[in-house]
């Protein structure tokens, strides 16, 4: 009968609302944790009122500061969602303090008999609880939705920071941000940095980072890597100003001073590069020399300039080069070498003949001139010196008081020379030599026929034109003997002609 009054009054007081039944779902689950709670605010897949019912049911594992809170409400939380974390963790404080001891209770004075009543069984006692509602499932990150957001004209000098932060959004499956996903950024050999190089999602599901660029021109590829994931973006790196204009010879640098040792056209290539090494544009390229002994041509484009040099003889010199508002000089040494022809060679020459002291065999005779031919063979002994072998034949007149006479001259000739500068454009040149003559009338012999020796000597220039050919000019006095009158005459050829090296 007791029992069956407190069953009774259990039922009365429930009816009137006077004691509130806990739900069975509360039961059998573990508190929340605040990533979890942030993800489920986030993700929407739960209402707010069933939110702040879970966490009462479940409670949460951490007692919330204001930054906790603030994050909390960017995620989504009402005061409803935060009074419920509020409300279960007074309720856990509540539970674990000790219970109050019991106050001794008077007996309860008998009372009367109770009229009959219907009896209630109370089935609650008895009654399992439902189970409890499953997880929230755990969210997948999509492979369509994570991407870097902007980023696809990226471009900077080098080593420089991108002025905008480079934005990796992680998004699940769903569309929602993933949050605090661990990420790694990288950049490509070279490439330069980013800061911080690991990172984790926050609350929007966004990683940023600042980006450095290295110091090498062209492009670079940032990767983000998320779980299995691989994300990139291309970054164009543009080179810095120029600093400097770079000098080639070929492949080769010229370091220093360039220094040219034969008459072969030289070429060389300036290209403006930056103070990291990287090629620029070059712009208002222009060359010139100081240096008599080249010859300058210069072009250039976008990308370079070209400079033509050809040597003309032994000396020093500079070449001055500007664009892209730098300039720089390079000091030029020629050494051409000792002898710019070959060891042999073939010349022909042809002169002007004067006498100054005609024959005195020929009576009357007042002046003699003409012109001659030879040609000749020689060989470059020593640097400077040749040895030739030649033959002339020419054509003179003799003028007498009463008329003239026309004689035909022939030589056959030996010769030494020395050039003073051998390694010169233009070198000073002396010359000995000997040789026979015959000298003879145009009728047949019968007014002068001599034959016999005559010796040289003379200077002059020879002025190299190519690396094979030389221009020579010479001044000579003949000396021609006679058997019968020791010295007959002296002849003044005025000479030039031509040598070419084999």
């Amino acid at each position: 009968m007791p029992q069956a009054m407190t069953s009774l009054r259990v039922l009365l007081l429930v009816t009137l609302g006077v004691l509130p039944i806990q739900p069975a779902s509360t039961q059998g689950t573990q508190p929340l944790r605040k990533a979890e709670l942030v993800r489920m605010l986030a993700r929407r897949a739960l209402s707010k009122p069933q939110i702040a019912t879970l966490v009462r049911r479940n409670c949460v594992t951490f007692q919330p500061t204001a930054h906790d809170r603030a994050e909390l409400r960017a995620a989504g939380a009402d005061d409803a969602v935060l009074a419920a974390i509020d409300q279960c963790l007074r309720a856990r404080l509540a539970r674990a303090a000790p219970p109050p001891r019991p106050r001794p209770v008077a007996p309860a004075p008998a009372r009367p008999a109770p009229s009959p009543v219907v009896a209630v069984t109370d089935t609650s006692a008895r009654a399992e609880p439902p189970p409890p509602p499953p997880p929230p499932p755990r969210p997948v990150i999509s492979e369509r939705l994570t991407q870097f957001t902007g980023g696809a004209e990226l471009h900077g000098t080098v080593g420089s920071t991108l002025p905008q932060e480079l934005v990796l959004e992680v998004r699940d499956t769903t569309g929602a941000p993933f949050v605090g996903q661990p990420v790694t950024i990288t950049t490509s050999s070279g490439g330069g940095t980013v800061t911080p190089s690991a990172a984790e999602s926050d609350t929007s599901g966004v990683v940023r980072v600042r980006v450095t660029l290295g110091e090498r021109a062209g492009a670079t590829t940032i990767t983000a890597r998320v779980e299995t994931l691989t994300r990139t973006v291309l970054v164009r790196v543009d080179p810095g100003p120029p600093e400097a204009l770079v000098v080639e010879r070929g492949d080769t640098p010229v370091v220093g001073s360039l220094t040219l040792r034969s008459r072969d056209t030289v070429v060389l290539r300036v290209v403006a590069r930056d103070r990291y090494g990287n090629r620029t544009a070059l712009d208002k390229f222009a060359a010139t020399t100081s240096a008599r002994a080249i010859a300058l041509t210069a072009t250039a484009t976008d990308a370079a300039g070209s400079v033509t040099l050809v040597p003309r003889r032994s000396g020093v010199g500079e070449l001055t080069l500007s664009g892209s508002g730098v300039r720089v000089r390079l000091p030029v040494d020629v050494v051409l070498p000792a002898t710019s022809v070959g060891a042999w060679g073939l010349g022909a020459r042809t002169a002007w003949l004067g006498a100054n002291h005609p024959w005195i065999g020929l009576a009357g005779v007042t002046g003699i001139k003409g012109a001659d031919f030879s040609i000749f063979g020689c060989r470059t002994v020593v640097a400077g010196l040749s040895l030739a072998l030649g033959a002339t034949a020419g054509s003179l007149n003799a003028d007498q008081t009463t008329g003239s006479a026309s004689l035909q001259l022939l030589e056959g000739y030996g010769r030494a020379e020395f050039a003073l500068v051998p390694r010169g454009t233009v070198s000073p040149v002396l010359s000995l030599g000997a040789g026979a003559y015959r000298l003879k009338s145009g009728d047949n012999g019968q007014t002068v026929d001599h034959t016999n020796l005559f010796w040289s000597g003379g200077v002059g220039a020879d002025v190299v034109v190519t690396a094979s050919v030389i221009v020579e000019l010479r001044v000579e006095r003949q000396w021609m003997r006679d058997p019968n009158h020791g010295h007959g005459a002296t002849l003044w050829p005025l000479s030039a002609g031509v040598r070419a090296g084999l």
